[in-house]
């Protein structure tokens, strides 16, 4: 592929997702339901300090979601905007580095192609790990930052949150929401993937870098990263007028 159409193509996905991408990562289509229920047992102490243990603040509410309730944030997840704008940026960075499922990269028409392709993926994810795991497994699919304490506690806090859940009655679970949707996304993915890209390891592969992705924007929701290149932009902007 031309190298220089490859640098294109990540200059634009880099521009659209930080022009729209900020204030659309934190689109509240969580407002309206209630907050998670106390887990039991996963007090987390808010610094090496302190002898007594906190919860985090995000974590106080005895009351669950119902399952019409995780298939209707399932639903505004999959239409918000964030759906596009990752499945935008997702191709652009396998575009610009090269991998990636097997679809031609040698024009514009070819890149809407695995935008669209990227897109369905992330719709399918959300299904199986906002809406039909959580709802059998009866989990909360949602993540809740610890919020305070030292960095090295809030970055494990996060990373552990991929794999440790909230059940519905607050008592710690595995994150089947997690582990078990992106499994099933990984497999339901094969479907409409070039059958080039659709092997046993490709597939192993996807449901890794999912994972790993998946920790690393609970990482970014705990330090609420979009919220403060947010509120940079908008001071930057108000010092120029």
């Amino acid at each position: 592929m031309d190298l220089r159409f490859r640098k294109r193509i990540l200059q634009f996905t880099i521009a659209v997702s930080l022009g729209t991408g900020i204030s659309a990562a934190q689109h509240p289509v969580e407002d309206a339901l209630p907050e998670a229920p106390v887990p039991a047992g996963t007090e987390i102490a808010a610094s090496s300090s302190q002898k007594k243990e906190t919860r985090p603040a995000s974590l106080q509410n005895q009351v669950g979601m119902t399952a019409k309730q995780k298939y209707g944030l399932t639903y505004r997840r999959i239409v918000s905007l964030q759906t596009p704008l990752k499945a935008l940026f997702v191709s652009g960075w396998e575009v610009g580095t090269g991998t990636g499922p097997d679809i031609a990269t040698n024009g514009w028409k070819p890149f809407g192609k695995r935008v669209g392709y990227n897109a369905a993926g992330i719709a399918t994810s959300i299904f199986f790990t906002t809406g039909f795991v959580p709802a059998l497994a009866h989990q909360d699919p949602r993540y809740f930052p610890l919020g305070k304490g030292l960095v090295k506690e809030r970055l494990l806090w996060a990373v552990r949150s991929e794999f440790v859940g909230v059940g519905d009655d607050g008592h710690k679970m595995p994150n089947y929401a997690n582990l078990v949707g992106l499994a099933l996304s990984s497999v339901a993915v094969d479907a409409f993937t070039p059958r080039e890209s659709a092997g046993f390891d490709d597939t192993v592969e996807r449901y890794a870098i999912d994972v790993g992705l998946g920790a690393g924007l609970n990482v970014i929701r705990e330090f609420n990263v979009f919220e403060r290149v947010k509120a940079i932009a908008h001071h930057s902007k108000s010092a120029e007028k």
